[in-house]
């Protein structure tokens, strides 16, 4: 059953609209997916690598899994913040978990579980903040296991959609923007009213009104192919939506030894890695090349005209060009 959710934007809301990524939303998100994978072929690599880790080993055996893998619509809050920057570390997203306040807790459990709770969460209601303890603790470590390795590439393209859309909006305007997220985001620029087609069954206020509380949209890996909305206090409101070009991201880098003899060797593995827009830093990260030779050799594949840098706020992406791109081709 399909329902339909409005927000009404005010000019405050549609100034104070900004991107973020949120290496927990993944993480959360992740383990829904192994849990039910059924609509989540694309991941299909990473799925297959990881459907065993121990954190999967079903209900009752961690507060972790119940609270993450266990509601059949929507998390509990306090699990997944709204980051507040584009640069969103998750020691920082985890750590704001950790301090969520009692009362907190306990409101978002009943709000998903009503009274169904897990007799797992059920020590959660007595002393919450010594059970998150425990909960941190134990997604920390498997991102450790199953995310760590591939999150920079997961955010070289989370990056790579902000960029894409900042621009779409620059350019082209909120309509055209959010009709470019997702199929199931309508915005009407005549009313300022965002229109989100929800899959859940029911929905007990479905027209608010944001009233200045702004609005932050987040890219997601593990989002696809489904549209995630929070508006509850104390939350700034969020949205996230699948990241662009999620069906390169468990694809093997391309095969740059024929371009080594012509580029040479580092700047053919640089181009190689740009199948999606990446920073220096990044780059830098993932050669274990120092962050000025790097920038040395994008110097010169921006002269050759197989780069260009795009400036996102604080962060300058480079991307392949045209150019860049027919050599893979």
């Amino acid at each position: 059953m399909t329902s339909t959710f409005t927000l009404s934007l005010s000019t405050a809301d549609l100034s104070r609209l900004r991107w973020a990524v949120s290496p927990a939303w993944e993480l959360l998100a992740s383990i829904r997916a192994l849990a039910r994978p059924a609509r989540r072929a694309i991941h299909l690599p990473w799925l297959s690598e990881h459907r065993h880790d121990p954190l999967l080993a079903g209900p009752g055996t961690s507060a972790a899994y119940d609270l993450t893998a266990g509601p059949a619509t929507h998390l509990p809050g306090f699990l997944a913040p709204t980051p507040l920057s584009p640069l969103t570390a998750l020691d920082d997203e985890l750590e704001e978990v950790r301090r969520t306040p009692a009362e907190v807790v306990r409101r978002d459990l009943s709000a998903v579980f009503g009274d169904d709770l897990p007799a797992g969460l059920a020590p959660m209601l007595q002393a919450p903040r010594r059970e998150m303890e425990t909960v941190v603790t134990d997604l920390r470590g498997y991102w450790q296991r199953t995310l760590a390795a591939h999150w920079p590439k997961m955010r070289s393209l989370l990056e790579s959609d902000i960029h894409f859309r900042a621009r779409s909006l620059t350019e082209r305007g909120p309509a055209a923007m959010f009709a470019g997220i997702h199929p199931d985001l309508t915005f009407d620029e005549t009313t300022a009213t965002l229109r989100i087609a929800s899959r859940q069954a029911a929905l007990h206020d479905p027209h608010r009104s944001l009233e200045g509380r702004g609005l932050v949209l987040v890219p997601s890996a593990f989002a696809w192919p489904t549209l995630y909305f929070k508006t509850s206090e104390p939350w700034v409101p969020v949205i996230r939506y699948p990241v662009r070009g999620i069906g390169s991201l468990w694809e093997a880098p391309a095969d740059t030894a024929d371009l080594a003899p012509a580029l040479g060797a580092t700047r053919a593995l640089l181009l190689g890695l740009l199948e999606t827009p990446a920073g220096t830093l990044e780059l830098a990260h993932r050669t274990g090349l120092a962050p000025g030779g790097v920038s040395a050799h994008l110097a010169k594949l921006a002269r050759a005209g197989l780069v260009a840098p795009h400036r996102t706020g604080r962060i300058v992406l480079y991307a392949r060009t045209a150019r860049g791109e027919a050599l893979y081709r």
